[in-house]
């Protein structure tokens, strides 16, 4: 009778083996992947062990560190901005959810900004290492890398299109909406002033303010089309646009927080918005109802979407089969809007 056993390579890393490739200590290695090692080791040298995790594959036993630590029912919510406040009320609802059903909530951004940068693979291993039950986060360029280190736990916001997310938010429709009301108003130079980001979200809203324009045989001007960084606050290149002959009369914004720049700009230029220009934002954060006028937008409910969230992470949790939540979206009728002035 043989008695075959594992060859070493088929064995599961260690993290005896990660400290003897990163020249460190096992108890260096366990500081890191404990959460402890704030003020205890350095940033070269925790990246050097988290480097050397990696070329290994090595992957904490989460299962065994929670029940140990007594952390087992935590989980993550990755925004790709924490400083939107969109996002705030987000965190709200997943919170509420999720400590209905015993888990507590950690909010990470998952950012260019953010504490992890373009490295996600660095935030998928100190997710794992920490605990984390499962992730729920705004669909990424890595969302493939995730679902292979955490096929069960993580579910997916947004994304190009229904098959790319657990919980989908169709962009392409908010902007078709946002165009089709414009249009019906009898606007025909119609704006867009999105974010200059990577997200997919942005991409795809920026082909669905083309395509919408199409749709209403109006023609696509690329100096309508505007992109500003996340927190820009000067307002010349819209002043620009307003100040031609034949400026915009209508404008889409790929946020509420976009709405503010334009109502500057129009004031700027000796327009008043809801008459002389129309504007319309995406979200109806509390911001969109305090401007003057107030805005009209179209809101995505952030209520829903957490709840819609959570409930996805615990059916794969508990490996019941799932299906794709469409958030239901609504245009917002305020005073920002109104029919086309010659």
């Amino acid at each position: 009778m043989s008695d075959k056993k594992k060859s070493p390579a088929a064995a599961r890393p260690t993290s005896r083996d990660v400290a003897r490739l990163a020249g460190v200590s096992q108890s260096t290695v366990s500081l890191v992947f404990g959460g402890k090692a704030e003020g205890r080791v350095t940033p070269e040298r925790r990246e050097q062990i988290l480097q050397a995790a990696q070329t290994l594959g090595y992957r904490p036993n989460s299962s065994a560190r929670g029940l140990k630590l007594g952390t087992q029912k935590l989980l993550a919510l990755g925004v790709p901005n924490v400083s939107n406040p969109y996002f705030a009320s987000v965190l709200k609802s997943v919170i509420g959810s999720a400590a209905a059903n015993g888990y507590a909530t950690v909010l990470i951004n998952t950012g260019d900004s953010g504490e992890y940068g373009n490295d996600p693979e660095r935030l998928l291993l100190s997710l794992d290492a920490h605990a984390f039950d499962g992730m729920i986060f705004w669909e990424a360029s890595w969302t493939a890398r995730a679902l292979e280190i955490m096929p069960t736990s993580v579910v997916v916001v947004d994304g190009d299109s229904s098959a790319d997310a657990d919980v989908f938010i169709a962009s392409d429709v908010i902007v078709r909406e946002m165009v089709d009301h414009l249009a019906s108003l009898g606007h025909t130079r119609i704006a867009r002033v999105g974010f200059d980001l990577e997200a997919n979200t942005f991409r795809v809203r920026s082909r669905a303010y083309r395509e919408g324009l199409q749709a209403h045989g109006l023609k696509y001007d690329a100096r309508r089309e505007i992109e500003l960084p996340f927190g820009e606050t000067s307002s010349s290149s819209i002043e620009a646009l307003l100040s031609q002959p034949d400026r915009p009369t209508a404008f889409v914004c790929d946020d509420d927080l976009l709405a503010p720049l334009v109502y500057r700009a129009a004031t700027r230029c000796g327009l008043k918005v809801g008459e002389s220009v129309s504007v319309v934002g995406v979200g109806d954060i509390e911001l969109a109802s305090l401007l003057e006028p107030p805005l009209t937008t179209v809101a995505i409910p952030t209520q829903s979407l957490g709840e819609a969230a959570v409930d996805t992470f615990l059916r794969k949790r508990a490996g019941q089969p799932t299906k794709v939540s469409t958030v239901k979206t609504k245009l917002v009728l305020r005073d920002s809007t109104g029919p086309y002035i010659a």
